[in-house]
């Protein structure tokens, strides 16, 4: 069962290939990062996705966690974009809400939160492709009582990388790998912690 979530963001993905190919092409000489990462600008997003708990610490028994995830996130452009060449990009700073539908463990309990969002997108290759890396730390109330965790406050520790296509002006779809990590801050015993592999992918909306 833990693997169809795979399955389904795999789809997810593809659909969202599919609409950027069918998507109306600009005019070849347009920039768009260059364009859309100007200081002051906002960006709305949604996304979803979903993991499965990986084993990087060697415990000799896990729980085989597996859940899907999704929420909005809101960001700010504070500066315009800085440096040179293939490092050449744009820093955005902001909120990303968090709603977590656990499918393993048979229980199904949930976590919501909030995660501060910083990313740094790389705009060096120009156009619509935009490379980005980010990292994400929040805190939520959940449900999750397995071997590793218990407790009803968690906090989640996030690090990624992705890719981001513009449809068009002012609109881009994003996908991406993030290594997610789930603790309680040792406010309660056991504390061994949560490490998964899990994917997302979204909508943002860019305005000026």
């Amino acid at each position: 069962m833990r693997y169809r979530i795979v399955r389904r963001l795999a789809m997810a993905g593809l659909v969202l290939l599919v609409c950027a190919a069918l998507a109306p092409r600009a005019a070849a000489e347009t920039v768009v990062g260059e364009e859309e990462f100007a200081r002051q600008t906002m960006i709305i997003g949604i996304l979803v996705g979903g993991g499965v708990q990986n084993n990087i610490q060697g415990h000799r028994t896990i729980s085989d966690v597996s859940f899907v995830n999704g929420g909005y996130r809101v960001t700010y452009v504070p500066f315009d974009p800085f440096g040179n060449g293939w490092y050449r990009g744009a820093f955005e700073t902001g909120i990303e809400s968090w709603f977590q539908y656990y499918v393993e463990p048979e229980s199904h309990p949930m976590a919501a939160g909030a995660k501060l969002a910083f990313r740094y997108n790389f705009l060096g290759l120009g156009g619509r492709l935009v490379p980005y890396a980010e990292a994400l730390a929040g805190v939520g109330a959940t449900g999750l009582k397995v071997q590793e965790i218990r407790s009803n406050i968690t906090f989640v520790l996030e690090v990624g990388v992705g890719v981001q296509y513009f449809l068009k002006k002012g609109l881009a779809v994003h996908g991406g790998y993030r290594f997610h990590h789930l603790s309680n801050g040792n406010v309660k015993s056991p504390n061994r912690g949560i490490e998964a592999d899990s994917g997302v992918v979204g909508l943002n909306w860019y305005f000026h």
